[in-house]
């Protein structure tokens, strides 16, 4: 059993210590799972990168898939907060919003190429990570459907026809970014991003026909 003194060393807290080792821990996971792949994250490699004694790894995490899902969970909201802002931040249309929030999302994402492997590639090697990419994907998938209600001024009631939407959506985005980041789509990002956006306003563009199609089946 670990037992560490409580108090203050060298000007931290137990707990302030306890934390700089859990971020020592996920920026060391980054490192390993966003260039090596998540079969390479091991407990004795990321606590050695980390620089933390093994004994401290089970106070943060309680096994790997913990760790790994923590950080999939990180990079997804910052990646989410950063597409929020700008689209709260942004003037001018409802267009001009939802346009911003891409852009700051692949930009979130892709700056760190990392981060980028992490969010789109790695979770497929994982079914606990599959399950938090999920997640992650209804967060960004419910940003959508506000917005989208926004620009079309769609009534409550809607969410079948715009739970499709927001799942095409957030489905066809993150694959194409993937091939994209795989080499598959030879184009500068900020072309990428100009297509990714066209995409996002012209398949919301298409809800009213998509809310005629599933009435239809009612």
């Amino acid at each position: 059993m670990t037992r560490e003194f409580s108090g203050t060393y060298r000007g931290a807290t137990t707990d302030e210590r306890r934390e700089q080792r859990r971020r020592r821990l996920l920026d060391a996971a980054l490192d390993i799972m966003g260039t090596q792949g998540l079969s390479a994250l091991t407990v004795r490699g990321v606590c050695e990168q980390a620089r933390v004694g093994p004994r401290f790894f089970y106070e943060s995490f309680p096994d790997l898939d913990a760790l790994a899902g923590d950080l999939l969970d990180e990079v997804q909201e910052a990646a989410l907060d950063s597409a929020s802002a700008a689209i709260a931040t942004t003037e001018g249309s409802q267009e001009d919003k939802i346009r911003a929030g891409v852009a700051a999302l692949i930009v979130a994402l892709t700056d760190d190429p990392r981060r980028a492997n992490i969010a789109l590639a790695q979770a497929h090697g994982s079914e606990a990570l599959m399950r938090r990419r999920f997640a992650g994907m209804r967060r960004v998938a419910e940003v959508i459907t506000k917005e989208a209600r926004q620009l079309l001024d769609i009534p409550e009631g809607e969410d079948a026809a715009l739970t499709a939407l927001a799942q095409l959506i957030t489905g066809g985005s993150a694959e194409l970014m993937l091939v994209w980041l795989d080499g598959g789509l030879k184009v500068e990002r900020p072309v990428l991003i100009e297509v990714i956006a066209d995409y996002v306003v012209g398949m919301v563009d298409r809800l009213p026909a998509l809310v005629e199609k599933l009435e239809s089946q009612d």
